[in-house]
C-alpha cells in the first residue's frame, strides 16, 4: 500500500499550552466504526496508571449533568500502544485520545507520535517542555478523530489535558453530531406536528415521525408531545407566554412553570400524585446561552412523582423573543427505568437546540 502523509501544523496559545493540528490521509481506508460519546484511550501502561491517567479520567469521565444515577460525559476504553499496534480492529474506531511522554523515546506511543509529527516538530516539542495537544484525522480509517496529549514529562501532559479539555470535548461532540442527528430524527419527520409547533409557538423545530400528540391545551397554549418505546418514554412540551419582565427568567420562576405543567397535565390513578422538580435531594443546574441567536435560560434537574418512586431527568429552556415580547418555553423530560439516560437526553436537547425562532 502506498502511504501518503500530509501534515499541516499551526500553533495556538490555549491556557498556557500549545495546540496544533495534524491532518493525515491514507489511501484505501475503511470507514471508522464506534459509538457516539466513546473515546478510545491509547497510552503506555505506566503512563495510564499514573496521575496522568487519573487526570484524564477525572475530566472525561466526569458526570453528565444531571441524571438520577451518575453517567459519564464520555465512555472510555483503554488500550496500550502495543495492543493498538498489533490489532487492525482496534485501529478502526472513530475517536481516539493518545497520551505520550516524549521523554520515553523507546515507547511505541512516543515513536508513533514522532512519525506523525515529524522529527523536527517532535524535537521542538521535546526541547520546549510545554504541554501540547495535536488534533489528527483519518490516521487508520476514514472519519477518525485523534487527539494527542503530550509533553516532556507527566506534569506537562497533565497540563495539556486540563487546559484543553473544554475545546477537546467540543471537538468530540461536533465529531459525533451526525450520529446524534441520525439518532434524534431517524428516517422521517412528523411534518404536521412540526408545522403546529412553528405556527403556534414561534419556533421551527423538526419533530421526528415517532412523536405523537399527548395533550393540546389551546386556552393556555400548551402542547405536549411524546415518543414511547420499550426502553424509554421521551417527552417535549411547548408553551408560549407574554414576556413582561426579567423576573420571569429567574430560576425559581422557571421551576414554578414546570411544576405548574406537572400538576395540571400528567394523569395518575393515585390521588395527589403529580410531577414536581426534585429540589430537595438533587441540585437544579442553571445555564445561560443562545438558541438561534436568542437569549436562552436553561435549567437541568430531576423530576419525580409525589406518590410513586418514579422520576427522571429534564431540561427546560426559556427562549426570549424580544421582537414579539414573548417567551418560548420548551421542556424535555425522560422516563427510562433501568436504562442509561445520557444519550436519550442528548437527543431531546439536540431537537430543541436546532430550533429556529421566528419574528
Amino acid at each position: 500500500m502506498v502511504v501518503r502523509l500530509y501534515i499541516g501544523i499551526f500553533l495556538i496559545a490555549l491556557l498556557g499550552s500549545c495546540n496544533s493540528e495534524v491532518g493525515q490521509q491514507l489511501e484505501a481506508k475503511n470507514p471508522a466504526l464506534g459509538k457516539m460519546n466513546q473515546i478510545i484511550v491509547v497510552a503506555d501502561k505506566n503512563l495510564w496508571e499514573s496521575a496522568v491517567g487519573d487526570t484524564f479520567r477525572y475530566y472525561f469521565e466526569s458526570a453528565y449533568p444531571i441524571l438520577p444515577a451518575p453517567e459519564p460525559v464520555f465512555d472510555l476504553k483503554y488500550y496500550t500502544s502495543q495492543e493498538i499496534k498489533n490489532s487492525s480492529i482496534r485501529r478502526g474506531f472513530r475517536t481516539y485520545a493518545l497520551l505520550a511522554d516524549l521523554s520515553d523515546e523507546e515507547s511505541v506511543m512516543t515513536q508513533m507520535l514522532k512519525k506523525d509529527l515529524g522529527s523536527e516538530k517532535f524535537d521542538e516539542a521535546l526541547r520546549s517542555g510545554e504541554p501540547m495537544t495535536t488534533v489528527g484525522r483519518n490516521k487508520w480509517a476514514k472519519g477518525q478523530l485523534l487527539i494527542y496529549f503530550f509533553g516532556s514529562n507527566h506534569e506537562a501532559i497533565n497540563q495539556a489535558i486540563t487546559s484543553s479539555y473544554p475545546a477537546v470535548a467540543r471537538r468530540v461532540n461536533n465529531h459525533d453530531s451526525k450520529q446524534l442527528k441520525a439518532m434524534s430524527y431517524g428516517v422521517k419527520t412528523n411534518k404536521g406536528l412540526s408545522r403546529m409547533v412553528k405556527e403556534n409557538f414561534g419556533i421551527e423545530v423538526v419533530i421526528p415521525s415517532d412523536y405523537k400528540q399527548a395533550t393540546r391545551d389551546t386556552v393556555n397554549n400548551v402542547l405536549w408531545l411524546t415518543k414511547r418505546s420499550k426502553e424509554a418514554d421521551m417527552h417535549l412540551v411547548f408553551r408560549k407566554l407574554v414576556y413582561n419582565n426579567e423576573k420571569q427568567l429567574d430560576k425559581q420562576a422557571i421551576i414554578d412553570l414546570r411544576n405548574d405543567f406537572g400538576r395540571k397535565y400528567p394523569t395518575s390513578d393515585l390521588e395527589n400524585n403529580y410531577m414536581v422538580v426534585n429540589q430537595e435531594d438533587l441540585p437544579v443546574y442553571e445555564y445561560t446561552h443562545t438558541i438561534d441567536g436568542k437569549y436562552t435560560k436553561e435549567l437541568r434537574g430531576v423530576w419525580e412523582l409525589t406518590e410513586e418512586f418514579t422520576g427522571g431527568p429534564f431540561s427546560t429552556y426559556v427562549i426570549v423573543n424580544e421582537t414579539k415580547k414573548e417567551l418560548i418555553y420548551v421542556d424535555a423530560f425522560l422516563l427510562a427505568p433501568g436504562q442509561k439516560k445520557r444519550d436519550y437526553m442528548m437527543q431531546l436537547d439536540y431537537i430543541i437546540k436546532s430550533g429556529k425562532v421566528h419574528g
